[in-house]
């Protein structure tokens, strides 16, 4: 009985062929290129607060991370990061691509353990051309490094549900911790491995290794519990997310296949977008009564992963509770419908439905081109960039620059300054917490900008455009003017 136990096991394990070294690689390469081809462009509020955060300690960032929304896993990962490469646009959101380069390997491992190698190498590849991917995994934020995690853990799972390893549960466990820590809605994910598990114990016998994982990520989650409630405040408090309405769940599928809302599609991506989703559904449903039982249960677990943490993250944002939905939130779940795709044009293939599966292949490859092409050459208007460059390239000899503007703007300003022409603030209004930064760290935070002043002899001020009050500083005149739709610059010289 022990023998024919272990070659039903040995049976079962992939094998490892060329294409499971090679298939991941070139998944990740052709990511990897997409990805880097719009590393550049202008800064937004999060990012650059992101950038800025990692100039304190590590000390520094847990605390000042406590009085913004989000856990400070990505922020550590960050400041190792800057430390290894650099703090320039390119190098900090590398490695938001470097991650999301390691969840494409992980999930052709994944892929390959659920159903055969050629369906894990072509789902890898279609997910490599993901254009919500490729976006997300262009910003200083946190959804690469989230996207790894998820993947990684949904592999350490299914390792150990099947082998019942304790090792395997303790880094499963450790995985669970690391999401938490790194941004809350990874819970969302947690919950549909939950489900899971509960319906995988049903079929196969309990396995009471379970009641001590849990138990460790929540022992392992506690130093952070009372900087989370603290947070859970503020964010009920009052939030700028738009409501969740009937259109949400459409966007969630326009998102994650086109990278445009649903609004913002024209007619023609529509039709596009429901002709993708409405084959790939047939050609899923006529050939799973064709799979086998474990196979059926293995996309059963793909498809929760993937729509299930949207739709709770949607009612949770649901009156009474304050609107939370962002698809961005997500991303690892909208990344996930292009493994989907890529399983439906293998399956149609393989069940006899290669016309079809050809037709969804062409239009899925039309949906990866136009959400690419978007992406990639996307330019956000960023006036701080602007304004800051437009002084460097006026005044060429270094002289310090002022700023006076929105909450919103001021670490934008920080992100561009350069040794010549450092960034001062004055005047800030710390009505967020993700503002104390500038407070607390005192990097160029002028409290009494007189006493500045005096030292000076030449700088720049900024204003917002529409400040109707022309500045005035007593023994200093304007020089030169830079105006713009969003700030106006004035160059201060000392009266002779």
């Amino acid at each position: 009985m022990k023998k024919s136990t272990k070659k039903q096991v040995k049976a079962e394990k992939p094998k490892i062929t060329f294409l499971s070294y090679f298939a991941p690689i070139v998944s990740a390469i052709t990511f990897t290129i997409f990805a880097c081809l719009n590393l550049r462009t202008a800064m937004w509020f999060d990012e650059s607060y992101s950038a800025y955060l990692i100039r304190g300690n590590f000390g520094q960032i847990w605390q000042m991370t406590s009085m913004d929304v989000h856990p400070p896993f990505y922020y550590f990962c960050l400041k190792v990061w800057s430390m290894l490469f650099g703090t320039s646009d390119f190098a900090l959101r590398s490695m938001s691509v470097f991650f999301s380069g390691v969840a494409i390997i992980l999930a052709f491992f994944l892929l390959r353990r659920w159903f055969s190698e050629k369906t894990a190498a072509l789902s890898t590849f279609a997910l490599s051309l993901a254009p919500i991917l490729i976006r997300y995994s262009q910003e200083m934020r946190m959804y690469g490094l989230v996207f790894a995690i998820v993947i990684g853990a949904t592999l350490l799972l299914d390792i150990a549900l099947k082998s019942k390893k304790k090792l395997a549960w303790f880094f499963y466990a450790l995985l669970i911790c690391l999401g938490m820590w790194t941004h809350y809605f990874t819970a969302l994910a947690w919950l549909a491995h939950l489900g899971f598990i509960i319906y995988y114990f049903r079929k196969h016998g309990l396995q009471k290794t379970v009641f001590w994982a849990y138990p460790l990520a929540v022992l392992l989650y506690l130093p952070w519990i009372p900087s989370f409630f603290n947070q859970v405040k503020q964010v009920q408090n009052g939030f700028w997310i738009p409501p969740v309405d009937l259109a949400t769940p459409f966007g969630f599928l326009s998102e994650s296949l086109t990278y445009r809302g649903i609004n913002d599609a024209t007619n023609w991506l529509v039709i596009l977008i429901f002709s993708t989703i409405i084959l790939a559904a047939y050609l899923l449903y006529k050939s799973l009564a064709k799979t086998t039982k474990e196979t059926r249960q293995n996309f059963t677990f793909l498809a929760v992963l993937t729509f299930v943490p949207p739709l709770l993250l949607m009612l949770l944002s649901l009156p009474p509770l304050q609107p939370t939905y962002m698809t961005r939130y997500v991303a690892y779940s909208a990344s996930l419908v292009w493994v989907i795709l890529g399983i439906a044009i293998v399956w149609g293939v393989r069940y006899g439905k290669r016309l079809l599966a050809g037709l969804l292949a062409v239009l899925a490859l039309i949906c990866a081109i136009t959400g690419i092409v978007a992406v990639d050459t996307e330019e956000k208007s960023n006036h701080n960039r602007n304004t800051i460059l437009a002084i460097q390239a006026m005044d060429k000899e270094p002289s310090p620059i002022l700023i006076q503007v929105a909450p919103m703007d001021y670490y934008d300003f920080f992100f561009y300054e350069t040794t010549d022409h450092p960034v001062y603030s004055v005047n800030v209004e710390f009505i967020w917490g993700s503002l104390e930064p500038i407070r607390v760290y005192n990097q160029n935070y002028l409290s009494e900008p007189a006493e500045f002043l005096e030292t000076q002899d030449h700088f720049w001020f900024i204003i917002p455009a529409d400040e109707r009050v022309e500045p005035i500083f007593d023994d200093f005149e304007v020089a030169n003017k830079i105006e713009t739709n969003k700030f106006n610059a004035r160059e201060f010289i000392r009266k002779q």
